[in-house]
C-alpha cells in the first residue's frame, strides 16, 4: 500500500512540476523556438494562433507543442537545414500546426524530420512542402500521424526526390484519418518500419498531383492497409501500380475494404508485389479491367537485387584480400 501512495505521489509531484508556456505575439515569449528552448520534459508549449518566420528544435524529452484557435502557421524557415520542425527527443507530441513551404539547398526540406524516438503528429497540415515528413532510423521509435493533411508535398529535384513522407527502419509507423495529395515525381509514402497500419486515409494524386507510387514498403515489414481511397491521377508518374511491396516477407500484409480508383486512363494494378509476402485481401474495391495483385517484373528486379549484392560481395572479398596481402608484403 505504501508502495502505490508513494507512486501515486511521485505521479502528482510530476504532474505538478508540467508547465504551460504560452507563446505570442502579445506574450512574454514571443515566438515558437523561444518556447520550446524554455520547455522542461512534460511541458506543453502552447502558440497563439497566427503566422510565425520560425522553425522549432526539439531535444527535450516528453514535450507537446500545439497551435490554439484554428492553429498556428510556421512557415519559410528552416532549422539545421533540415526541417521547420527538428526533433531530436522521445515522447514528443505535435498539434494543430500548419508546417509550410520548406526549402533546403538539398531539396528534401521537410515539415517535421524526425531523430529521436515516439513522435505523435496530430491535426497537422504540411502545404508546398519539399518533404511532409523524413522519419531517420531508430529502432524502437513509433510514430503516428493522425487526422493530417500533406498538401502539395512531395516531389523531385533534378535527380533526387523526396516524398511526402519517409520512414526509416523504425519500430512502427501508423497513419490513420489523414490526407496525402499533390505529390509531384516521387512517392506519397515510403516506409521500412517492421509494422505499418495505414487506417481510413486519403492517399492520391488529385487533380494537379503525380507522384510516382502512392505506398511503398521497401525492407519487407509488415503492412495493414484497411478503410482508405487510394487513387492514381492522370499525371501518374508511373502506371506500374499504385502499391509496391519490396524486401522480403512481412509478418502481415494485408489490404482490407480499401477502394482503389484508377484515373490514369490505363490498367493499373492495385498492388505490385516484388517481396517475398503472400498479401491477404479482403473486400476492396477494384475499377473492371483493373488487378488487385501482380507480380510482373518481380523475377527481374530480384536479379537484379541478387547481382547487386554479389558485386558488393565481390568487392568485401577483393578489399579483404588486398588488404591481407599488404599486411604479408614486408
Amino acid at each position: 500500500m505504501r508502495a502505490v501512495l508513494l507512486g501515486l505521489l511521485l505521479l502528482a509531484a510530476g504532474a505538478a512540476q508540467a508547465a504551460t508556456i504560452a507563446v505570442g505575439p502579445e506574450r512574454p515569449v514571443k515566438l515558437p523556438s523561444q518556447g520550446v528552448a524554455q520547455a522542461a520534459e512534460g511541458d506543453v508549449v502552447m502558440i497563439d494562433e497566427g503566422e510565425y518566420f520560425d522553425c522549432l528544435r526539439l531535444r527535450v524529452d516528453g514535450v507537446t507543442v500545439e497551435g490554439t484557435g484554428k492553429g498556428a502557421v510556421l512557415t519559410d524557415a528552416t532549422c539545421d537545414g533540415k526541417a521547420i520542425v527538428v526533433s531530436d527527443a522521445d515522447r514528443i507530441v505535435l498539434r494543430n500546426l500548419t508546417l509550410q513551404r520548406a526549402r533546403v539547398a538539398d531539396g528534401n526540406g521537410a515539415g517535421i524530420r524526425a531523430e529521436g524516438g515516439d513522435l505523435t503528429v496530430e491535426k497537422v497540415v504540411f502545404v508546398n512542402d519539399q518533404s511532409g515528413i523524413i522519419i531517420a532510423d531508430a529502432q524502437q521509435a513509433n510514430v503516428v500521424i493522425r487526422d493530417s493533411q500533406f498538401s502539395d508535398t512531395g516531389r523531385c529535384q533534378g535527380a533526387r526526390c523526396a516524398n511526402a513522407v519517409s520512414a526509416g527502419r523504425i519500430r512502427s509507423l501508423r497513419i490513420e484519418r489523414s490526407r496525402l495529395s499533390g505529390t509531384v515525381g516521387s512517392h506519397q509514402i515510403v516506409t521500412a518500419a517492421r509494422r505499418t497500419d495505414l487506417i481510413g486515409d486519403l492517399i492520391g494524386d488529385g487533380a494537379s498531383g503525380g507522384a510516382s507510387y502512392q505506398v511503398m514498403a521497401t525492407d519487407g515489414g509488415s503492412l495493414v492497409m484497411e478503410d482508405c481511397v487510394v487513387q492514381k491521377g492522370p499525371r501518374a508518374a508511373n502506371t506500374r501500380a499504385a502499391v509496391l511491396l519490396d524486401g522480403p516477407a512481412g509478418e502481415a500484409v494485408a489490404f482490407r475494404r480499401n477502394h482503389y480508383v484508377d484515373d490514369t486512363g490505363q490498367n493499373v494494378p492495385f498492388v505490385l508485389n516484388w517481396s517475398g509476402s503472400s498479401p491477404v485481401f479482403e473486400d476492396n474495391v477494384i475499377p473492371p479491367g483493373d488487378s488487385e495483385l501482380s507480380t510482373n517484373g518481380a523475377l527481374a528486379h530480384r536479379l537484379i537485387e541478387t547481382a547487386r549484392d554479389l558485386k558488393q560481395d565481390a568487392r568485401h572479398t577483393v578489399g579483404t584480400a588486398l588488404r591481407t596481402l599488404r599486411g604479408l608484403v614486408p
